[in-house]
């Protein structure tokens, strides 16, 4: 991309009270100058240029890649007064939030693509190959024509408008939007791009609105043809390993889909059959428990489940339930106490539950007691019989006048004077609520 700070030499910075009563930024952006003073507001400084302009690159108008201004917060926005033309993409990628664009005149660039950051334009807005326009949070308007060859309009709040899309029209909240380009649904639930849409791609393997944010977002086109080698999808990988996805199979190399693993276990999905090799299993599990869920199923083994139980495997996700008993579960029990809600009933022992409250709060302890036909009562006075350190579990979340008696019967006692006392003198309110004294050890 075009050195930013070199464009932006082509600015000036002014007060957000000078830009306002110079061009009248605030009564021209959003619904409303209340809205504009509420979500801008006066406290801080605008880039603004007056006449045409034309700017080398990609304009970016996400602020936290934007440098400060002398108040040491990101710019409000920009403003041309005039013509702007950019000879790259106008790109805000961040949904939530991004500077205010202003221009008084045409906007002409390769690509726009308008997240989180308000933008009015007055004239026409002419863009060489994608317009694209996403989330609910953002806000613009176009007072002449929209002209493009593809035009993506995604839960966007986009004022009333004209265009001259030539190729491709996507708009979820307009009712004259083509059905034939309608998202459609994976296997998996996911939205998936109309096949309208993909078959004017650059890269086949694209499938969802994301994936040609991320394009535009690099300063990419995502239609006219590219070469994209090795080096090229080892630097997207890096920045977001899902775009091992969209890799050429015979381009999804050993070295590269192992790089991509060590970004996120979740890169499995994507490794072509034949690269997952029991090795490579064993050594997914141990960085992540959650690998089991994209390994093929006849790879995963007892020994497997072990392993991955130990390192954050969820059941009811990674672990197939073909492979569940009692010691496994209590693995996993041991390292995320909150999976006991996916533990079935019929595994539920006495042992687990102990297990179960010494790994955490033992929250729902009551419900597994009903469920199982287990004494709640002896699942804490076992838990407060292995260590006096489980007192502090028991005291938080567990304590009764019955659990106060046994403990005080187990620890009131000269061996165990300083913790019990530290137990005693820390939960001294809520004991005090039990119509109990709180006792000194004895001597």
């Amino acid at each position: 991309m075009y050195d930013i700070s070199v464009m932006l030499k082509e600015f000036q910075i002014v007060s957000a009270e000078q830009a306002m009563n110079q061009h009248q930024i605030q009564i021209k952006v959003l619904e409303s100058e209340e809205v504009f003073m509420d979500m801008i507001g006066t406290d801080g400084y605008f880039y603004v240029h007056n006449g045409d302009l034309y700017l080398q690159g990609d304009l970016i108008l996400d602020t936290d890649k934007l440098d400060n201004m002398p108040d040491g917060r990101p710019p409000l926005g920009f403003a041309v007064i005039g013509n702007l033309t950019v000879d790259g993409g106008v790109l805000n990628e961040v949904g939530d939030y991004g500077a205010v664009l202003y221009v008084a005149g045409n906007l002409t660039c390769r690509n726009l693509m308008i997240g989180g950051a308000p933008t009015r334009v007055e004239g026409n807005v002419c863009v060489e190959e994608v317009i694209m326009l996403h989330y609910n949070h953002g806000w613009m308007q176009c007072d002449g024509i929209f002209s493009a060859p593809v035009m993506i309009v995604e839960d966007y709040h986009l004022m009333p408008f004209r265009k001259a899309i030539s190729r491709f029209y996507y708009n979820d909240n307009d009712t004259e939007s083509p059905a034939a380009n309608e998202c459609v649904e994976s296997e998996g639930g996911d939205p998936v791009i109309s096949e309208n849409l993909r078959a004017l791609l650059n890269n086949p393997l694209t499938t969802d609105f994301e994936e040609i944010r991320r394009d535009l977002a690099a300063g990419e086109s995502v239609l006219e043809p590219q070469e994209r080698t090795l080096e090229y999808w080892r630097n997207k990988v890096r920045r977001n390993y899902r775009d091992l996805k969209r890799v050429p199979l015979e381009m999804r190399t050993v070295n590269l889909c192992q790089e991509a693993m060590a970004y996120s276990i979740f890169a499995l999905e994507y490794f072509p059959p034949g690269v997952i090799t029991p090795e490579l299993a064993i050594a997914a599990a141990t960085k992540d428990g959650k690998a089991l869920r994209h390994l093929p199923a006849a790879m995963i083994t007892r020994e497997l489940c072990y392993l991955a139980a130990k390192h954050g495997a969820i059941l009811r996700l990674d672990i197939p339930e073909r492979f569940y008993e009692h010691a496994l579960l209590c693995t996993v029990i041991k390292e995320n106490d909150w999976q006991m809600e996916h533990v079935p009933i019929v595994f539920i022992t006495e042992d687990m539950l102990v297990l179960y409250v010494k790994a955490g709060r033992g929250a729902w302890l009551d419900r597994y007691c009903q469920q199982s036909g287990v004494s709640k009562q002896k699942v804490l006075e076992r838990v407060m019989a292995e260590d006096i350190r489980y007192l502090e579990n028991i005291f938080n979340w567990h304590l009764s006048a019955a659990t106060y008696a046994y403990a005080r019967q187990r620890y009131d006692k000269p061996e165990y004077a300083e913790p019990w006392q530290h137990f005693n003198e820390r939960f001294a309110r809520k004991i005090g609520r039990l119509n109990v004294s709180p006792s000194n050890p004895s001597s």
